[in-house]
C-alpha cells in the first residue's frame, strides 16, 4: 500500500472529544455525530476482540504442538479487522490505540466527509495510514469483494437502524474462526409487536410485546446471522449477546464447519406467549438424539407443546420467531471478558463499573432456559401485590430448579421449571396473603388460581436465591446514563460550501423519499423510528 498523503486541516476549526485512549476531532456543524453514551458498547468491543485474540491464539498453539507435519510453521498471531460502516472512524483508532495484535483496519464508509473525517483522526491520533486504512465504498459490495481475497479476523457492523442488508456480507468477509461484531437499533421493529411483517422482512421472524421482548430481540438477530451462514455452509457461535440501552450488541464467531449446520435446526424454533398471564412456551423445529459412536442424528420435531388456549388462563396465545433457541452465551468467553476486565487498570475502560455488571449478570444466567418471566406480570396476572424476588427464586430452588436473573430485564425470573411449577409458587404466595376481591369467578386469574396445585412450595429462604451480582453491589441494570440520553438524528452528508440541514428537515425529507418509495417496509420503518424517538444516529 502506497503511503498517502498527510491531511491538511486547522485544529482550532474543530471541536475534540477524548474517549479511551483516542481523541477525535469532531467539525463544529456536526459533519459526523459522537453519541458518548456509545461509549460502553465500544469498551465492551475491545474487551470482547481482546477475549477473542487472546483465545483464538491458544487455539491455533495448541493445534500447531499437537501437529506432527513436518516443516510445520508457527501461526500468525496478528489479525485484520473490518469497520464497515466507520463514520467519523473514533471505534477504529481505539481499536488501534488499545488492542494489541492487529496487523491493519479497513475503515470504510460510503459518505466521502466521513472518510475525511477518518483520515484526519487517523493522523491527528498519530497512528499510521497503513494501519487505520480508510476506505470509500459501499459496504457490501466491499465485504463481498473478501470472498475472492484475504478475508478479515474481525468484521464490525455498527450502522444506523438496522444490521440486516449486511449480515449476508459479513458472513462472507469473516474468516474461518473469526469474530462478527453486530449492532441494531432498531428495536421498535425487533422488540414490540407494533411491525411484525418488517421484522420478519428484516430478520425472518416475528416479535413479540412481553416482558421478555428483548431477550427476543437477541435472538431475532442471531436467528439471522445462523441462516445467512447456513446457507454458506458456515456456523455462527454466539459468544455474547447484549441488550444494552436503545440496541442490541451480539458477537459472534464463524465456524467452517458443515456439520455443526446440520444442529440449527434443532437449536431454532417459535415461542408461544399467553395473551393475559404470559406464559410461553417454545417449539424448536427437529430434535437431536445420539447415533452411532458419537455422531448425532437429527429428526423432525412433533407437534406443538400448548393448545390453542393458555394451560393456565383460557386466554388465547400468540406466535413468535422463528428465533434462535439456543445459547446465546459463550461462557467461557464471558468469563475471560470479565476477568480481563475487572483485573483492567483503572481508566482503561470509561465504563468499567457497567461492563462488571453486565457481564456478572450473563454469567450467572441460565444458558439453556431461552426466554424468562418477570415478577410484575406473574402476579398481576392474579391481582397481587409482588413479594420480594428472592422469596420466588428460593421457591423454584427449593422445588429443586435452577433460576437466574435475566440481563436484559430487571426483575426477571430465568428458570427450568416447568410453567405448572411456575403457577403453583404463584398460588402458595396467593394463599398466604389473601386472594384479592376483585377476581370474578370467570376471570382469567380466577381460573389460574382455581387449578390444582401439585408442587410442594417452600419460601423458605434459599442460599442462592440472591445472586452474587446483588451481594457484591454490582450495576446490575443501567439508570440513565444522561440527560436526554439516546439515539441522535442520522447523519445526512451536507453540501459542501453549505451548512448541514436542520435535523428536523432531513428527517421530513427522508420521511418524504420513503413514501415516494411506496414500500410497505420503507413506510414500516419511518413508523417505526417515530415510535422509538424518530432520530435515532449512525452513531461513531
Amino acid at each position: 500500500m502506497a503511503d498517502e498523503p498527510a491531511p491538511t486541516y486547522a485544529v482550532e476549526d474543530y471541536d475534540t472529544v477524548s474517549e479511551g485512549r483516542a481523541t477525535i476531532l469532531f467539525p463544529r456543524n456536526n459533519e459526523v455525530f459522537y453519541n458518548p453514551v456509545q461509549q460502553f458498547n465500544r469498551d465492551m468491543s475491545i474487551a470482547a476482540i481482546k477475549a477473542w485474540r487472546d483465545m483464538t491464539a491458544e487455539a491455533k498453539l495448541e493445534r500447531f504442538e499437537r501437529s506432527k507435519k513436518p516443516g510445520k510453521t508457527r501461526p500468525a498471531t496478528t489479525f485484520t479487522v473490518l469497520e464497515a460502516l466507520a463514520a467519523s472512524g473514533l471505534r477504529s483508532v481505539r481499536y488501534a490505540k488499545e488492542i494489541e495484535g492487529i496487523e491493519y483496519i479497513l475503515a470504510n464508509d460510503l459518505l466521502a466527509d466521513a472518510v475525511e473525517s477518518i483520515r484526519r483522526n487517523v493522523h491527528y491520533n498519530g497512528l499510521s495510514a497503513r494501519l487505520v486504512r480508510a476506505n470509500q465504498g459501499d459496504a457490501v459490495s466491499v465485504m463481498y469483494a473478501q470472498r475472492e481475497q484475504r478475508r478479515f479476523g474481525v468484521v464490525d457492523l455498527d450502522p444506523y437502524g438496522t444490521a440486516a442488508p449486511f449480515i449476508d456480507g459479513a458472513i462472507h468477509a469473516a474468516e474461518n474462526g473469526g469474530l462478527i461484531c453486530v449492532t441494531c437499533t432498531d428495536l421498535a421493529v425487533l422488540a414490540s409487536n407494533n411491525h411484525p411483517e418488517t421484522c420478519f422482512a428484516k430478520y425472518g421472524g416475528s416479535p413479540l410485546k412481553a416482558e421478555f421482548c428483548h431477550e427476543l430481540a437477541l435472538r431475532l438477530v442471531v436467528h439471522s446471522l445462523q441462516q445467512a451462514a447456513a446457507r454458506q455452509r458456515r456456523y455462527v457461535e454466539p459468544l455474547l449477546s447484549c441488550s444494552i440501552d436503545f440496541y442490541v450488541r451480539i458477537f459472534v464467531r464463524v465456524h467452517d464447519r458443515p456439520v455443526l449446520v446440520k444442529s440449527v435446526a434443532s437449536q431454532t424454533g417459535v415461542v408461544f406467549r399467553c395473551r393475559h398471564c404470559q406464559s410461553f412456551a417454545t417449539q424448536r423445529f427437529g430434535t437431536a438424539e445420539p447415533g452411532k459412536g458419537q455422531s448425532l442424528k437429527y429428526r423432525v420435531a412433533t407437534a406443538p407443546p400448548v393448545d390453542r388456549g393458555c394451560a393456565n388462563c383460557g386466554a388465547a396465545q400468540d406466535i413468535g420467531g422463528p428465533c434462535w433457541l439456543g445459547p446465546l452465551h459463550n461462557k467461557a468467553f464471558v468469563q475471560r471478558m470479565y476477568d480481563a476486565v475487572s483485573g483492567a487498570a483503572a481508566g482503561t475502560y470509561g465504563t468499567q463499573a457497567r461492563m462488571k455488571g453486565m457481564l456478572k449478570v450473563i454469567l450467572e444466567e441460565l444458558d439453556d432456559a431461552p426466554l424468562h418471566y418477570t415478577l410484575a406480570d406473574l402476579f398481576s396476572a392474579v391481582r397481587c401485590s409482588c413479594p420480594p424476588l428472592a422469596t420466588v427464586n428460593s421457591a423454584l430452588l427449593n422445588a429443586g430448579y435452577r433460576v437466574s436473573g435475566a440481563h436484559s430485564r430487571q426483575g426477571s425470573i430465568k428458570t427450568d421449571a416447568p410453567a405448572q411449577v411456575v403457577w403453583d409458587v404463584v398460588r402458595a404466595h396467593v394463599a398466604s396473603v389473601g386472594r384479592s376481591p376483585n377476581i370474578t369467578a370467570d376471570s382469567p386469574a380466577a381460573r389460574i388460581l382455581g387449578a390444582e396445585t401439585r408442587t410442594a412450595v417452600s419460601f423458605a429462604a434459599h442460599k442462592d436465591a440472591d445472586p452474587e451480582s446483588r451481594r457484591f453491589k454490582l450495576v446490575r441494570y443501567q439508570i440513565n446514563p444522561e440527560k436526554f440520553w439516546g439515539p441522535k438524528a442520522r447523519h445526512t452528508e451536507a453540501p459542501k460550501g453549505r451548512g448541514a440541514a436542520p435535523a428536523a428537515d432531513q428527517e421530513q425529507a427522508k420521511r418524504k423519499q420513503q413514501e415516494q418509495a411506496g414500500g410497505d417496509a420503507g413506510r414500516a420503518d419511518a413508523e417505526a423510528m417515530e415510535l422509538d424517538g424518530s432520530k435515532k444516529p449512525k452513531t461513531t
